[in-house]
């Protein structure tokens, strides 16, 4: 994953062999034995202090499932005997006290005849597009126009991107099981995207005498398959349609990667493609169309050619069947296959889009700061929301103390804001702007939000209104789905919120007869 693929954990390695074909069992059927931390004779195998509780093992033929056995931490190991000779697939996952499904991990085993084959299996504790950091968060630079990426194991209102061997003209980042982090480059220079990682190895994307374009998030890492993935995609003047373009990588080089076309297209009319994630052959993808963004869910299969085929499962659903409006900001599939996506609605009724504000003191203003988390389940059919998180769905009126009035010769009344903005009271369980996942744990998940609020002129204490900016890191429970805190960064911003129009500056509101203190109620 955002994904700010997107997302945090720290990794930690339960068991470590590989599959092999040993002696002991008898005739013509074969058997598996499956070694699990703590148990049997491979019990100087350790936990770390996250211990599962419980294992789930599964053998698989097919895709058929055969059988499912339980153990218990320190139990025996499982065996599967009684096993025609076949390449079967050994699926473990591990829970924790809660049932929290903490980590799943597949092998192929071949059975021979005759014999068992000993079978240990890799678990991590499972995460989604950043995993070793703990967080991963940017700060915007409004001087460059650049976001400059840092990981953090633990944070504060202080804590600020200062430096790092990712920072650079980077679009959009992630992170595999290993901690290697990824930053995709768009070079001024020669206009060529990069990928970048911080072994120091850049790869670059050839374009091939084709115009590309990233998306507003263009890489994503699965770990349930161990890929980082590269999303792109070119215009086509001929059918006037912008169509993605993938790149697959198991192990970034220093080569030049082609990206493969997939058959996923969209008209090109006021288009753009947004986020991604990648689930084995899951898809979800949202894209901008006529200022509408959308959420389609699909499959993606390679073909022997290198190209991508992807086919759409269900219609695609616009934010406002989501059940919300604004912005699809990020995608994330977590290792139960659940989706989370983050919407942020920030601007106003006066303002084009995005992060700016404009206040005009003649009219009434309706401005938006909100956003929500939504927990998506898939069906035959496609998807549907089954639980929202803190969005602001009803607006409320922010109005001036006293006479508020601006200019010298004809005074105007100032208006009060209309604003469907959290409250001071409501910001520990409403969002201002989500933007990005910068963390998700097995029980919770950190997000960048970033949004404003506003005060109008208090005339009676002769003070200027004022804008004020939200750059927070939001944690959310899993388990209960509710929002558990928030941390403010006051070093960070994730994105430069302004405000302009008729009777401001800077981030004042004026007012006629006030001085240049504000108002900080």
């Amino acid at each position: 994953m955002r994904k700010f693929g997107f997302t945090a954990l720290v990794s930690f390695l339960f068991l470590l062999a590989s599959c092999m074909n040993m002696g002991g069992s008898s005739g013509e059927d074969g058997a598996i034995r499956v070694a699990l931390p703590g148990s049997g004779s491979r019990g100087a195998y350790t936990l770390s202090k996250e211990k599962a509780k419980t294992y789930k093992v599964a053998l698989l033929l097919d895709g058929e499932n055969l059988k499912t056995q339980t153990s218990e931490t320190g139990g025996a190991d499982i065996v599967f005997d009684e096993l025609e000779p076949a390449t079967y697939t050994v699926q473990v996952e591990a829970y924790d006290t809660n049932d929290v499904l903490l980590a799943r991990k597949s092998e192929t085993i071949k059975v021979t005849a005759g014999n068992t084959a000993e079978c240990s299996i890799a678990l991590k504790l499972f995460a989604s597009s950043i995993l070793d950091s703990n967080y991963i968060l940017w700060n915007y630079s409004y001087t460059d126009y650049t976001n400059y990426f840092e990981g953090f194991s633990s944070i504060s209102e202080n804590t600020d991107v200062t430096s790092t061997s990712i920072s650079d003209n980077s679009t959009s980042f992630a992170e595999d099981t290993d901690g290697n982090k990824y930053v995709m480059i768009l070079n001024y220079d020669d206009d060529h995207y990069y990928i970048k990682s911080t072994s120091n190895i850049t790869s670059e994307i050839s374009k091939d005498d084709i115009k590309l374009f990233s998306f507003q998030d263009s890489l994503y890492y699965d770990d349930s398959a161990d890929v980082l993935w590269a999303g792109l995609y070119s215009y086509d003047e001929g059918e006037d349609t912008n169509t993605i373009c993938f790149s697959k990588i198991k192990e970034l080089d220093s080569n030049r990667r082609t990206p493969k076309d997939s058959d996923f297209s969209i008209p090109f009319d006021d288009s753009d493609f947004c986020s991604f994630a990648i689930q084995g052959s899951v898809l979800y993808l949202s894209y901008k169309q006529k200022k509408i963004y959308y959420l389609q869910r699909a499959t993606i299969t390679e073909k022997t050619d290198g190209t991508f085929a992807v086919s759409k499962v269900g219609s695609a659903k616009s934010v406002s069947d989501l059940g919300v409006s604004g912005a699809i900001t990020d995608v994330a599939i977590l290792y139960d296959g659940t989706v989370y996506v983050l919407v942020s609605n920030v601007g106003n009724s006066l303002g084009d889009s995005g992060d700016s504000f404009i206040y005009n003191y003649n009219q009434s203003n309706t401005m938006y700061s909100r956003g929500a988390l939504l927990k998506i389940q898939s069906t035959s059919s496609g998807f549907e929301v089954v639980d929202t998180l803190g969005w602001t769905g009803s607006s409320r009126l922010i109005k001036p103390v006293g006479e508020a009035k601006y200019g010298d010769r004809t005074p105007t009344i100032l208006q009060p804001l209309t604003a469907y903005i959290p409250s001071l009271s409501e910001k520990s369980n409403k969002f201002y702007g989500p933007r990005r996942f910068v963390a998700i744990k097995p029980k919770e998940i950190a997000i960048a939000d970033c949004g404003a609020n506003f005060v109008m002129p208090n005339c009676n204490e002769r003070q200027n209104g004022n804008m004020f900016a939200h750059n927070r890191v939001v944690t959310v429970s899993l388990s209960s789905f509710a929002i558990l805190g928030a941390t403010e960064l006051k070093k960070i911003k994730f994105s430069d919120l302004t405000l302009s129009g008729s009777g401001t500056s800077g981030a004042w509101i004026l007012a006629a007869g006030c001085d240049k203190s504000q108002n900080e109620q």
